[in-house]
């Protein structure tokens, strides 16, 4: 309960927290250098935690690839979906040396691998393999060493004054879009020289990078050791790689600006192309791996839209809470008591009642002989009539259940007749008439006839008397008297196969809060 009413208080406390929060930003001033100042800090930390990943991943693999074993066309396969499963945004791996040429990388749920020794053809052979690597099917295609349009001697060249190399995906080739990759020069054992590339999907780095991504055409454009400028491609939308294309030379022109600077302080620069204002943040980081920078472009329309956007999170926010917490009141007001569970049928036939009598008592179903017939002293006995008063307290201040009268505690349908014969009339219609008013003199009106519902069915040529009790939902008091003759409440409750009474103030007070409070 009192988990209950705390949520429900934290809901609303919560919505007003974030509706101030959206006035307070709402009211600031939002400035384009200030924004893509503080989206590329945020970049920079997740892009040099990037590019650690991959000094790991380059420092493993190069210990692998010391292992002769590695290498073998049996067994690199296995050992490379280990590397590339090993790392979150690693798509695959290719390998080149004199005697063949090795190519995987991940798609979907398959891998798709080519192995060669045949480096003068033109084509490759492929397989696809599924997760257990088993081959399910094959094709040749062009060959190529790298998803890149540098050919292997361009490659070689160029690691010949670097360590790394990067390269970005060309547009133009459909089977390496969307990529980029950091190729390396490693050793085996026998000190013959392997050249090494990670191959990464861009569209995967989306969330990695999500503070920059959620920009709607944001240019990230990585700053080589080597003062080369990679640009990636993020989508296969052609008009964004267009816009890439319309940039791209002015934020060339303003890395080379920066680049020929003393200090490579962090900058932003501002320039108009297309009618459109853009800005670029050009950032310095700790050379690593071949990159000793980045920048990061956006209109200023992209800007101050997805910065307004931010801003409506709050709000939105706000008012999805607002709404919880209306919801939440409304079911707590309205949530269903146990008197509106019925964990008894409403209408019993003749085989309910057999199949209740049979089953014996529960914490549903009790059994009295008689309403008021004393059958040790073959007489009427008008302290019965408060055990029945008492039976009916107890199952409405509980769950409810079914009193039957007229069977006794051996299960045996004994009938009414001697109860039909201590009253005035002698019928079901006067006993009924009797018995309601003894409840309403104890209950009142309104739940006699709201929670009992009384029948007299006939089984084994005896008619029986049936009450079915709806668990109340206010709690109900026996009237009675004490021994001085006192009138006083008594408060009693189905505690398994018996009605008990809660004594103690305490203990009433408790479970009236948790039964009828909570």
């Amino acid at each position: 309960m009192r988990k209950k009413s705390l949520f429900i208080i934290a809901l609303p406390i919560i919505s007003i927290v974030l509706f101030m929060i959206f006035i307070i930003k709402n009211k600031e001033d939002s400035f384009a250098d200030e924004i893509i100042t503080t989206t590329t800090d945020t970049f920079k930390s997740s892009f040099q935690d990037f590019l650690s990943t991959i000094d790991n991943t380059i420092n493993t693999f190069n210990k692998d690839l010391k292992d002769e074993a590695f290498l073998t066309e049996e067994n690199l396969t296995p050992h490379i979906t280990k590397v590339i499963n090993s790392e979150s945004f690693l798509t695959g791996i290719a390998l080149s040396n004199d005697s063949f040429s090795y190519l995987i990388f991940k798609d979907n749920s398959s891998w798709a691998v080519s192995y060669d020794g045949r480096l003068s053809d033109s084509t490759s052979n492929w397989q696809r393999l599924n997760n257990k690597l088993e081959v399910k099917s094959e094709w040749t295609d062009i060959y190529t060493a790298f998803p890149s349009n540098n050919n292997i001697d361009s490659i070689k060249s160029a690691l010949d004054n670097s360590n790394y190399v990067w390269v970005a995906s060309d547009h133009t080739i459909p089977e390496s879009k969307n990529t980029i990759s950091i190729i390396f020069k490693s050793k085996k054992i026998t000190g013959e020289e392997i050249i090494a590339g990670l191959i990464y999907y861009t569209p995967e780095l989306k969330n990695k990078f999500a503070d920059v991504m959620r920009f709607e055409n944001p240019l990230i454009s990585i700053i080589t050791t080597d003062n080369n400028i990679i640009t990636p491609l993020v989508n296969n939308d052609s008009s964004n790689i267009k816009f890439h294309m319309d940039i791209g030379l002015n934020v060339k022109k303003l890395i080379n600006k920066w680049s020929s600077s003393e200090k490579l302080l962090p900058h932003s620069y501002s320039f108009e192309k297309n009618n459109s204002i853009y800005w670029t943040r050009i950032v310095s980081i700790p050379s690593m791996i071949g990159i000793k920078g980045f920048s990061v472009t956006i209109s200023a329309h992209d800007l101050a839209i997805t910065e307004r956007n931010k801003e409506l999170i709050y709000l939105y926010l706000s008012i999805t809470f607002a709404i919880m917490s209306l919801v939440a009141l409304y079911f707590y007001r309205r949530k269903p008591k146990l008197a509106d569970v019925k964990l008894f049928p409403m209408n019993l036939d003749i085989a309910d009642v057999k199949t209740m009598i049979e089953g014996g008592e529960t914490e549903y179903v009790e059994f009295k002989s008689s309403l008021r017939w004393d059958y040790r002293e073959s007489k009427s006995n008008k302290i019965l009539e408060e055990v029945i008063m008492k039976s009916i307290c107890a199952f409405a201040n509980a769950k409810g259940g079914n009193l039957f009268i007229g069977v006794n505690d051996e299960l045996e349908i004994i009938g009414l007749d001697n109860d039909f014969n201590s009253l005035k009339k002698n019928d079901a219609d006067y006993f009924e008439l009797h018995l309601r008013k003894l409840i309403v003199n104890q209950y009142g009106i309104a739940f006699s006839n709201d929670n009992l519902k009384i029948s007299f069915p006939r089984i084994n040529d005896k008619i029986i008397c049936t009450i079915q009790i709806k668990a109340s939902k206010n709690p109900i008091f026996l009237k009675t008297r004490n021994k001085q003759g006192n009138e006083i409440e008594k408060f009693y409750v189905r505690s398994g196969n018996a009605s008990q009474q809660l004594s103690s103030l305490t203990d009433i007070n408790e479970y009236v809060k948790i039964r009828f409070d909570g």
